[in-house]
């Protein structure tokens, strides 16, 4: 459990996130990389010997959880994995002192052949910006620079405006680096955490901007808030977000050794959140009244940022193997 000096801890590094992200709205990439290292942030993950804070998922989610509440466009969850995952390898240090920039393909497996990588992967959120990326393998993960002869970069399907989605075609490329499958897995089990405290931030920033809406517009010469039914709505998912929180604080407090509780404790939180985020994203839209649905407003920019973490991290896969894990247990 967190005492009151960590909590205020935690706050300072959700401020200093969210003034960082702010600072962050109108420089490229490698320049939001430099403010954001400058501010501790991209190294909160990685151990001191690499540049890194040495701290655990406790500080990182309430970064995260600001970062999404801003809509920032640069791979953050991405590179503080990386930085951790890679310390021993230069491009850790590289990526948390932030003169290295770095994303993670998260669908599709590279083939190796002859030492060297081949095949497509997708989902590779501000790929463009970036100067490598990670790729998977049947045995780990590899990382891969983005300018390298057999590397090709195209725009992907996603629905994110704000850090849009990248496909990487493999020809022949040269890995840089690598991290083992041990290494992955536990990459793979923080990402499930830091995406759950993205799409609470989003859902969260969307509803107090439905509650501030709600209470200053009028209708049938009454304010909003004053309808019973939208009250119960808002009140419904203000519930789902904190269940979310409560869901985070549970995992958090779960030591990742433990294995048999762990790993399930985090697939579920990610698994809540991607059902209780994106509809309460989508109760603050229908809230808003049609200009909800605008470019005025960022509301729809949260939804599609969510709805693309969810795919990120194949949603449905994750609530496959909590049932099938469950019928083990049960059969």
């Amino acid at each position: 459990m967190t005492g009151a000096g960590e909590h205020a801890d935690l706050a300072a590094f959700a401020a200093t996130a969210a003034h960082a992200v702010r600072a962050c709205a109108a420089l490229a990439p490698p320049a939001q990389a430099r403010l954001l290292a400058e501010a501790g942030l991209l190294g909160i993950l990685a151990p001191e010997a690499a540049g890194g804070l040495g701290l655990d998922l406790h500080h990182a989610v309430p970064v995260i959880a600001a970062a999404a509440a801003g809509l920032l466009g640069f791979p953050l969850a991405e590179t503080m994995l990386l930085a951790a995952a890679l310390a021993d390898h230069p491009a850790g240090p590289a990526l948390a002192a932030g003169t290295m920039t770095a994303t993670i393909a998260w669908a599709g497996m590279a083939a190796r052949s002859g030492g060297r990588l081949h095949g497509p992967v997708g989902r590779a959120p501000a790929a463009a910006g970036c100067d490598a990326v990670l790729v998977r393998l049947a045995e780990g993960a590899a990382l891969v620079r983005l300018d390298a002869p057999g590397v090709t970069l195209r725009d992907g399907l996603g629905i994110d405006v704000d850090a849009p989605e990248f496909d990487v075609v493999l020809d022949g490329a040269a890995p840089v680096a690598e991290i083992g499958a041990g290494a992955c897995a536990r990459l793979d089990a923080d990402a499930l955490v830091l995406r759950t405290a993205a799409i609470m931030g989003s859902a969260e920033t969307c509803l107090a901007m439905a509650a501030e809406h709600t209470a200053a517009r009028r209708q049938f010469g009454r304010r909003l808030v004053a309808f019973q039914a939208l009250r119960h709505a808002m009140a419904r998912q203000k519930l789902a977000v904190e269940s979310l929180r409560g869901a985070l604080a549970r995992c958090l407090d779960l030591a990742p050794e433990d294995e048999l509780e762990a790993l399930p404790a985090r697939q579920a939180a990610f698994a809540a959140a991607a059902r209780l985020g994106p509809a309460a994203i989508e109760s603050a839209l229908q809230l808003h009244g049609g200009m909800g649905f605008t470019w005025d407003l960022p509301l729809h920019r949260h939804l599609r940022r969510v709805r693309s973490v969810e795919a990120q991290g194949d949603a449905p896969g994750i609530h496959a193997a909590i049932a099938a894990a469950l019928l083990d247990t049960n059969a």
